[in-house]
C-alpha cells in the first residue's frame, strides 16, 4: 500500500476494526485530567502576573496571591467536568466576582494606579524624563492594595485564559495575553524573577505538549453517530459511543518533564546572565531606538499626544483658550537665560498680556494690540530706576541675557527698562536692563507718585456679561477679607480645597466658554485655566488685573544652572540681594517652565505677578474605569469650529477617526496580504509536490484537488467515501459502465498498487474529470 495520507482509501479494501467490549467500559480519570488543566492555567496566571511585579519590584502577599489565584484556576478547570457544572459555575463565580470588585473597589483602584505609578517612574528613569503628575492613590498602603489588585487581574486571567486551555490548548493565543503587558518591563531592559519566568514557559510548554498529542477535548464523550460498532461476542449490531481517554500517567509525566526543561533553560541562562547584571553593558539597538520618541510621548500625554495638533508650548497658546486637552511637554530648550541669582523667589519672565476676555471665542485679546496702552510707558520700571539711583536701601539694578531657541514672542522679566538686540551664531539674543523689586520698604509711596493715575484703564475691570453668573457664584462662597493681598491669598487658598491642578482636563466641549466650563463643570485644569478665571474674579470684585503667559523660573532651577565662571559679576547686577553676592549662570529653560498667571494692580505698589495655580500635580483621575474615557472626549478648536462624531455619548476627534480608519485600512492590507502569501506558500508546495511525484501520485494529487473543488460547490459529494462512489455521482448515466469501471481501475492503481499507470491511462483519466460540469447545491 502506497505511503499517501490525503489519499482516499477504497471501501473494498478496507472494511472496518473490530472492537472488543472492554473497550467501551473504560474511563477516562476526568478529575485529574482537569485538575492538570488547571495547573497549566495556574502557571500562565501566576506567572505573568508574577513576571510582571517582580521586574517593577512591586511587593505584595505572594502566598496568598498564589494560593488564591492556585484555587480558582483550578475551580475554573474543574467547570468543564459537565455542562450543567460549567454553566452554573460561570455565574456562580462571576457573582462572587462582581461582589469582589463591589466592596473593594477602592484598594482595586488604588492598586491598579500604584502599578502604573511605579511602572512611570521606572519608564521615566528609564527614558529620562521627569514625570511627576501621577495617578492619585486613595488608600497609601501599597501592599495591601497591590495584593487586591493581582487577585482581580489573576481570577480575571484565569477565567480567560481556562477557555483558551481546556477547550483547544490554545497555547499561542496564551503566550499573547500573558506577554502584551509583560513587554513593557522588557522594553525598560527589568528583569523579573527567573521564578515566574519558569512558571510561564512551563505552563506553555505543557499547553504545547498536549496540543501536539490532541488529548485536549473537554467533551465528556465523543460520540460517532453515523457508525456502527459490533462488539466481540455480540450477535446483534448496536449503536455505541466511545469515551475520550486520557493517558493521566503519560500526560502527568509530559508535563513533568516540560516544566523541567522550562527551568533547565532559566537556570541556564541565569548562570550566564544573573539578574544583578542584566542590564550592565546594554548599550540598546538602532531598532529600539526608533521608538523611543513615541515612547516618551505615550509615557508624558498618553494616547492623545499622538493626534495633537498643537505646538509644545506647556499648554499656552498666546492667549488662545481651550486647545489643548492635555499638556503635551518635549523639555526641548526654549530660551537659556543668562542672570545673577538675587532672590529666592520665583521670576517671572513675561511674553504675552491678555487685556480684554472673549467669551466663546475662548481667548485674550494681546495688550499690544490696543491703542490705549502705551507700551513705552514703564511707570515701576521707572520708579525702581529713580529709586536705585537715588541710592535707597532695598534697590537694585540688573542685566539679564536672553537667548532665544523655540519661545513664542518677546519674553523679558519684570519692570524692563530699556533692552538692545544682539547676534549670535544661533539667532539674536537680548540683552534687557532692568530693575527687581526687591525690599522697597520705605519706597512705596515714592513708587505710588509714578504708578498712580496712569496705572489702569476700564478694561483692566471688565468682566463680560456672560461669564458674570459663574464668576458670582465662587465669589459667593468666599468670606473675603479686606485688602487686596488678602483676596487674593483667599482665591488661591479656594481653588487649592475645591479645583484640582491636571494637565489632562480633556479638550473644551464644543459651543462652551472656557472660564463657565471650568468654573462650573470641569473644576480641574492647569495654570491657563486658574488664571483667566481668577482675573475675571478679581475683577467682579473691583480689583484691576490682567491675564499673562510667559515662563516662571525657582530658584533650585536657577541654583542648578551652568555657572559662567569668566563674566564679572558687577557687570550684571549692582545693588540690594536677598542672598548676596553670587555669579552669572545660564538657566536652560524648557516648555515645562511655560506659566499663567495674574498681574494684579495694588495701590503704591503698581502691577505686581501673582500666582493662583495651585500647588501639587498629582492626577486627578478618581475612578479605575476613567482611564477609558479620554479618548472618548469632545474635541473642539475652542472657538466652536471642528467635526466631531457622536457615538452614544461618545465624542471623538475627526484625527483620531482618520487614525482609526487608516489603521483599520492598514490590518485589512494585512490581513489579505498574509492570506495571499500562505495561499502562494500552499500553491508552491502542492506545485513542487507535484514536480517531484511520479505519474502515479500526480495523478492522485491532480484527483484530489478536484475532489477538494467538488466538494465545495456539491454538499453531497462529500458524503462519497470511496473512488466508486464519487465516479458513479460524477458521471451516472452520462458514461457507460465500463468507461466508468476504467477510470475506477486507473485511480485504485495510481492509488494502492506499485505498478506505474502508463500516460494514456493518466491522460484518459484528467480528461474525464476535466470533462465533468458539477451541479452547485
Amino acid at each position: 500500500m502506497a505511503k499517501k495520507k490525503d489519499m482516499i482509501t477504497s471501501i473494498e479494501l478496507c472494511q472496518g476494526v473490530e472492537l472488543s467490549s472492554s473497550f467501551f467500559g473504560k474511563k477516562e480519570n476526568r478529575l485529574l485530567t482537569l485538575l492538570l488543566k488547571g495547573i497549566i492555567v495556574y502557571l500562565l496566571t501566576m506567572g505573568s502576573i508574577g513576571f510582571y511585579l517582580s521586574a517593577i519590584d512591586a511587593e505584595y502577599n505572594e502566598v496568598l496571591c498564589h494560593l488564591i489565584i492556585g484555587a480558582t484556576a483550578i475551580l475554573c478547570a474543574f467547570l468543564y467536568y459537565r455542562l450543567l457544572v460549567e454553566n452554573t459555575g460561570y455565574l456562580l463565580l462571576f457573582a462572587l466576582f462582581g461582589l469582589m470588585v463591589f466592596y473593594f473597589k477602592t484598594y482595586i483602584n488604588s492598586g491598579f494606579y500604584a502599578l502604573v505609578n511605579m511602572t512611570v517612574d521606572k519608564a521615566s528613569q528609564y527614558l529620562n524624563v521627569d514625570i511627576q503628575r501621577l495617578y492619585n492613590e486613595q488608600i497609601e498602603d501599597r501592599y495591601v492594595t497591590i495584593t487586591f489588585v493581582v487577585l482581580f487581574i489573576g481570577i480575571v486571567l484565569n477565567v480567560l485564559l481556562n477557555v483558551y486551555i481546556s477547550r483547544r490548548m490554545q497555547y499561542v493565543n496564551s503566550l499573547l495575553t500573558i506577554m502584551s503587558l509583560n513587554l513593557i518591563p522588557l522594553y525598560l531592559t527589568e528583569e523579573p524573577d527567573a521564578l515566574y519566568v519558569v512558571m510561564m514557559l512551563a505552563g506553555l510548554a505543557m499547553a504545547y505538549v498536549l496540543k501536539s498529542s490532541g488529548h485536549y477535548s473537554p467533551q465528556v464523550n465523543v460520540k460517532r453517530d453515523d457508525y456502527i460498532y459490533k462488539e466481540k461476542g455480540r450477535k446483534k449490531k448496536k449503536n455505541k459511543t466511545i469515551s475520550y481517554i486520557y493517558d493521566i500517567k503519560a500526560l502527568t509525566q509530559a508535563g513533568i518533564s516540560a516544566a523541567l526543561l522550562a527551568l533547565c533553560v532559566v537556570l541556564i541562562v541565569s548562570a550566564f546572565k544573573p539578574k544583578e547584571a542584566f542590564n550592565v553593558g546594554y548599550g540598546g539597538n538602532k531598532y529600539k531606538d526608533l521608538t523611543i520618541a513615541a515612547m516618551t510621548t505615550l509615557l508624558i500625554d498618553g494616547w492623545s499626544g499622538f493626534y495633537r495638533d498643537t505646538e509644545d508650548v506647556g499648554g499656552l497658546q498666546g492667549g488662545m483658550l481651550g486647545n489643548v486637552s492635555s499638556v503635551r511637554l518635549d523639555y526641548e530648550t526654549d530660551l537659556y537665560v543668562d542672570m545673577t541669582p538675587y532672590t529666592y523667589d520665583r521670576i517671572y519672565l513675561k511674553s504675552f498680556t491678555g487685556i480684554e476676555y472673549v467669551p466663546y471665542v475662548n481667548r485674550w485679546t494681546n495688550m499690544a494690540d490696543l491703542e490705549v496702552y502705551n507700551l513705552e510707558q514703564t511707570p515701576e520700571a521707572d520708579a525702581l530706576k529713580e529709586y536705585y539711583e537715588a541710592g535707597l536701601d532695598g534697590a537694585a539694578k540688573a542685566n539679564m541675557i536672553i537667548w532665544p531657541q523655540d519661545a513664542v514672542g518677546f519674553t523679558h522679566p519684570y519692570y524692563t527698562d530699556i533692552f538692545e538686540i544682539g547676534e549670535a551664531e544661533n539667532g539674536s539674543t537680548f540683552l534687557i536692563e532692568y530693575y527687581p523689586r526687591t525690599d522697597i520698604n520705605e519706597a512705596e509711596v515714592f513708587l505710588g507718585d509714578y504708578v498712580d493715575g496712569i496705572a489702569f484703564t476700564e478694561l483692566d475691570l471688565l468682566v463680560p456679561e456672560e461669564n458674570k453668573e459663574a464668576v458670582r457664584d465662587i465669589i459667593s462662597e468666599i468670606e473675603w477679607g479686606s485688602s487686596t493681598e488678602e483676596k487674593a491669598y483667599q482665591l488661591l487658598e479656594y481653588f487649592q480645597d475645591n479645583y484640582p491642578y491636571t494637565i489632562r482636563p480633556g479638550r473644551l466641549p464644543r459651543n462652551e466658554d472656557f472660564v463657565n466650563y471650568f468654573l462650573t463643570e470641569n473644576k480641574k485644569g492647569y495654570c491657563s485655566y486658574f488664571a483667566s478665571s481668577a482675573v475675571l474674579i478679581f475683577r467682579e470684585l473691583g480689583i484691576p488685573a490682567r491675564y499673562v503667559e510667559g515662563y516662571a523660573i525657582d530658584y533650585n532651577q536657577i541654583a542648578d544652572g551652568e555657572l559662567l565662571a569668566d563674566a564679572d559679576y558687577n557687570d550684571y547686577y549692582d545693588g540690594y540681594s536677598e542672598i548676596g553676592k553670587t555669579a552669572l549662570v545660564r538657566i536652560n529653560v524648557t516648555d515645562a517652565d511655560a506659566h499663567a498667571w495674574v498681574e494684579l494692580y495694588i495701590t503704591g505698589e503698581g502691577w505686581v505677578p501673582f500666582d493662583v495655580t495651585p500647588a501639587g500635580e498629582m492626577e486627578d483621575v478618581e475612578n479605575f474605569w476613567e482611564m477609558f474615557d479620554e479618548i472618548a472626549e469632545e474635541q473642539d478648536d475652542g472657538a466652536g469650529g471642528g467635526a466631531n462624531l457622536a457615538i452614544v455619548n461618545f465624542k471623538i476627534p475627526k484625527e483620531f477617526i482618520k487614525n482609526i480608519c487608516y489603521g483599520f485600512l492598514g490590518i485589512v492590507g494585512l490581513v489579505v496580504l498574509i492570506f495571499a502569501v500562505i495561499m502562494l506558500v500552499k500553491y508552491a508546495r502542492i506545485l513542487i509536490k507535484y514536480a517531484r511525484a511520479g505519474i502515479n501520485d500526480k495523478l492522485i494529487i491532480k484527483y484530489s484537488i478536484f475532489c477538494k473543488k467538488t466538494a465545495k460547490r456539491n454538499k453531497k459529494f462529500k458524503e462519497m467515501l470511496n473512488y466508486r462512489e464519487q465516479i458513479d455521482f460524477l458521471f451516472g448515466d452520462s458514461m457507460s459502465e465500463s468507461e466508468r469501471e476504467k477510470i475506477i481501475s486507473v485511480l485504485e492503481k495510481a492509488g494502492f498498487s506499485n505498478t506505474d499507470i502508463s500516460s494514456e491511462e493518466y491522460e484518459y483519466v484528467i480528461n474525464q474529470i476535466n470533462s465533468v460540469k458539477v451541479v452547485t447545491t
